[in-house]
């Protein structure tokens, strides 16, 4: 039966380390460009394998994610790309990039690692105990030498502008970077036929002078997925010691632009999942539109790893939410996509719990911090911490 997606007909995926893949969920390495054009990756016989793999019914091994995620029950990225990109009509062109410029980062966020973080990878290279235990779990780079998005890619994604409909930017953090600015100022010819879809930590909306709502307000659209991950019980611990209040601030100030669809985002993991509820209803004060996205790997940060009866309270507080919520505005996405979460959290029992509590404690010791003092329900069942 055919898996086909329309994301390798579509998509380039650009992140750090010279690796290009086929989406922001593949991790595998289709072609690098620091020794390849993007024409050529395209055009590549690796991305060509890729594509028919899925239409003949084959998983690539890079397709793991959506292979769990279907196998768990739940809408797999490629099953919500069927319907995101119903209206893109393949043409042998990429239509949709994503772009990564760095790892510049001003947050060390836990379910984060060195690859998305410059702040954890400074953080690691001065502790070498905390880089084994990222490297143990695989949150850290196995290469050592670290790879910036270079001036000749950006021209070459600038280059492809006239045909696409879609920019993807993440980092790091996007709006911390020089090279991002200098990038959407490129882009301002062809602003009026190109949506901007963003995941920015949304600490800042200047940057050496520049206010980034000037540049987005000259865009057809700009999506703006706000990373919270968390209400404010636990924003300070996962997001670590960030300001929250300074958050809300900036995303009232982006609300008043007419071309901005608001949203924010959860990604759901160890760290989050059992204050789910209360972070979808504490989403929608703030006026926004629901998003979450799930942490599979490490597997040690994985909802599944949540003890059975932990899950169960989960699951009664999502349903109790649920009811609270009906009347919401955004009622349908918060169900829609937070009953995603529960079932995929439900799906199976994980039993790496020692394991998130071992890496947990690394990330404490980092940060004198302690799990039980923001998370006292995971204390009944650890012996030690």
């Amino acid at each position: 039966m055919s898996k086909h997606c329309p994301l390798p007909h579509l998509h380039l995926n650009l992140k750090q380390e010279g690796k290009v893949s086929a989406c922001w969920r593949y991790p595998d390495r289709l072609g690098d460009y620091r020794t390849q054009t993007l024409e050529e990756i395209w055009k590549g016989d690796t991305l060509a394998d890729v594509r028919k793999s899925l239409d003949q019914g084959v998983w690539p091994t890079g397709c793991r994610s959506c292979k769990d995620m279907e196998e768990s029950g739940i809408k797999s990225t490629r099953q919500q790309a069927l319907e995101d990109y119903s209206d893109f009509v393949p043409n042998g062109k990429v239509q949709s990039v994503e772009i990564r410029f760095d790892n510049i980062c001003n947050l060390m966020c836990r379910h984060c690692s060195p690859d998305y973080s410059s702040k954890w990878e400074a953080a690691v290279k001065k502790d070498y105990t905390l880089m084994n235990q990222m490297r143990k779990y695989g949150t850290y780079r196995k290469s050592t030498k670290h790879v910036s998005l270079t001036d000749s890619i950006i021209d070459e994604v600038v280059a492809l502008a006239p045909n696409l409909k879609e920019i993807l930017i993440a980092g790091g953090e996007p709006l911390y970077h020089d090279k991002h600015y200098d990038f959407i100022e490129k882009l301002l010819p062809y602003a009026k036929n190109i949506k901007l879809s963003y995941n920015t930590n949304l600490t800042t909306l200047t940057h050496k002078g520049k206010n980034i709502l000037d540049l987005w307000k000259k865009f057809k659209k700009v999506e703006v997925r706000v990373s919270i991950d968390a209400d404010p019980s636990c924003y300070s611990y996962v997001r670590t010691n960030n300001d929250l209040n300074n958050i809300e601030q900036n995303i009232f100030k982006v609300s008043y632009l007419k071309n901005v669809i608001l949203s924010a985002t959860c990604t759901t993991s160890m760290l989050n999942i059992t204050r789910f509820p209360a972070i979808a209803k504490y989403f929608n004060s703030l006026g926004v539109k629901f998003h979450c996205s799930i942490v599979q790997y490490p597997e040690c940060l994985n909802p599944k790893v949540l003890p059975a009866p932990l899950k169960q309270q989960v699951t009664t507080e999502w349903n109790t939410c649920l009811n609270d919520l009906k009347d919401s505005k955004d009622f349908s996405r918060i169900q829609s996509r937070g009953q995603k979460v529960i079932d995929y959290m439900n799906s199976q029992q994980l039993d790496k719990f020692d394991d998130f509590i071992e890496y947990s404690k690394s990330l404490d010791k980092y940060h004198n911090t302690n799990l039980f003092s923001v998370y006292p329900e995971f204390k009944p069942f650890t012996s030690s911490f």
